[in-house]
């Protein structure tokens, strides 16, 4: 039995990972969020503060939402932040372990004159992803009613368990994701009825092969000071309108110029490589890998990664040095279109 029981856990660990993965494929995945911050920014003054903070439109209406990035002077990403736009104040969501930071960051740009507050709301609020395209449907099979008029972004307020939630339509990863937001006693209560509905649980580690497959880039690993928004393809949540924000005329000289210099890209790989792994071309670096994982649908490792152009041009033959391997590499649009839809 000693010696049986490491293998019996190894099992038993490797099918709740396939489970979560292929509920997220083709069903419901739910993922416990509570690592990502939530921060309430309040007073009169608060939606002046984050058009002059960051890079997207945030004039709109109770109800809405959008996504929008605080960039540093030289236009690096600080952090990305998911927004709902309430009567009396924005709720704020960051990316894993950034709330403190991001915290920070804001409360250092407060002026003297500014009329706004903040306020940490993770331990006040629980946080859970549903991913997959039956995501809409197991929330209203748990009550919370039809969210298909939902548009991107959007939120409202259900009920889930007797408990008044709020429910937020997201991009998704490979299919349809919402983010529930509950009171955090009754985190528990929420978590039993969506999986009562349908919704399976995924582990941190079967999200994040997911979230490769689908191409979509992680707050802190494949998102940071290193990368400006254009370069990390987060175009579209610039606004070319709003005003003047920190890093703005950077981010629109770069428009203007056509000077972008780094492109986020697929890479098919050979061999698994490491997160920061060079990659060559000729002998020379054109880039590095931000992330990498065994793809379970491609049945091939691949990489998110970073690299000059015109080296991210589909079809690119690269190679990637690696913990001392030569590992042969070709670039691929994103996200990986070639994958098999079915997984069981």
């Amino acid at each position: 039995m000693m010696e049986t029981y490491p293998l019996q856990a190894t099992i038993a660990t490797e099918d709740r990972f396939l489970a979560g993965y292929a509920a997220g494929r083709n069903g419901a995945a739910l993922r416990d969020e509570s690592s990502h911050g939530r921060i309430w920014l309040a007073g009169e003054d608060r939606i002046a503060f984050m058009q002059r903070l960051s890079t997207n439109e945030m004039r709109l209406s109770p109800g809405q939402g959008t996504v929008t990035i605080l960039t540093s002077p030289t236009a690096r990403i600080i952090a990305v932040l998911t927004v709902q736009i309430h009567r009396d104040g924005l709720l704020l969501i960051t990316g894993a372990d950034q709330g403190p930071t991001v915290f920070m960051t804001l409360r250092s740009q407060i002026f003297f004159s500014d009329k706004v507050s903040l306020a940490g709301r993770g331990g006040a609020l629980a946080q859970f992803g549903l991913y997959g395209p039956a995501a809409a449907a197991v929330l209203t099979g748990a009550g919370a009613g039809d969210l298909s008029d939902m548009a991107l972004f959007d939120w409202r307020e259900v009920t889930l368990a007797g408990q008044l939630c709020t429910v937020q339509r997201i991009e998704g990863v490979g299919g349809d994701a919402l983010t529930v937001f509950a009171p955090a006693p009754q985190a528990e209560a929420v978590r039993s009825e969506l999986q009562a509905a349908g919704a399976v649980a995924i582990s941190d580690d079967a999200f994040h092969v997911l979230r490769m497959e689908a191409g979509a880039p992680a707050a802190g690993i494949d998102l940071n000071e290193q990368v400006s928004p254009l370069e990390a393809g987060l175009r579209r949540f610039c606004n070319d309108f709003k005003g003047c924000y920190t890093g703005q005329e950077i981010i629109a000289r770069q428009i203007t110029y056509d000077k972008v210099a780094n492109y986020l890209v697929g890479l098919r790989l050979s061999a698994l490589a490491v997160p920061g792994a060079a990659v060559m071309v000729d002998g020379r670096k054109v880039g590095w890998v931000s992330s990498a994982v065994q793809s379970i649908a491609l049945d091939q490792p691949i990489a998110l990664a970073y690299l000059h152009r015109p080296n991210h041009e589909p079809g690119t033959e690269v190679i990637v040095q690696s913990a001392g391997a030569a590992i042969m590499a070709e670039v691929v649009a994103l996200p990986f279109t070639s994958l098999d839809a079915s997984v069981d």
